[in-house]
């Protein structure tokens, strides 16, 4: 059985190879600037009809941010999200099957969704923590056992 052989291409075809993918990379621009970024640059600058062109331009190139953005939407809500907030109680009201409905000093509210037992009232402060899988617990800021919890609204 024959080996096959390889030819290693010269260096001037490498070198060239090299040079043309460098002049492709360096024409289009970055992809990783962010719509925020331009728009603080444009924001930035001091002449009226410089930052309008700004502008029209970020207007005009909308579309391809949107598309790079696209399925990622999320994403970037909830890395800038923090992990817990605190907050008070302003009530707290029964509903079905004893799950409470809580609205918290900040307009939120949160309904209990797991069957724990809840003694809360209005006036007690209370953490607010990101847990698995897109889920919140609720729970006594001094403590204690804590409550899954959804957010109405």
């Amino acid at each position: 059985m024959r080996k096959p052989t390889y030819s290693r291409p010269s260096p001037s075809l490498l070198w060239l190879s090299l040079l043309l993918l460098a002049g492709t990379l360096l024409h289009y621009p970055a992809i990783a600037v962010t719509i925020e970024e331009e728009i603080r640059r444009c924001k930035d600058l001091s002449d009226d009809n410089m930052r309008l062109i700004c502008y029209d331009k970020l207007a005009k190139n909308l579309p391809t941010h949107v598309k790079q953005r696209f399925g990622q939407e999320e994403k970037k809500a909830i890395e800038e999200a923090p992990e817990s907030i605190t907050a008070v109680i302003s009530s707290a009201q029964k509903g079905a099957y004893s799950k409470y409905t809580f609205t918290l000093d900040n307009g939120q509210v949160w309904r209990q969704i797991d069957s724990g037992r809840a003694i809360w009232r209005g006036g007690e402060h209370v953490t607010l923590e990101r847990g698995a899988m897109g889920s919140f617990f609720m729970r006594k800021t001094g403590g204690g056992r804590s409550l899954r919890v959804k957010r109405v609204k």
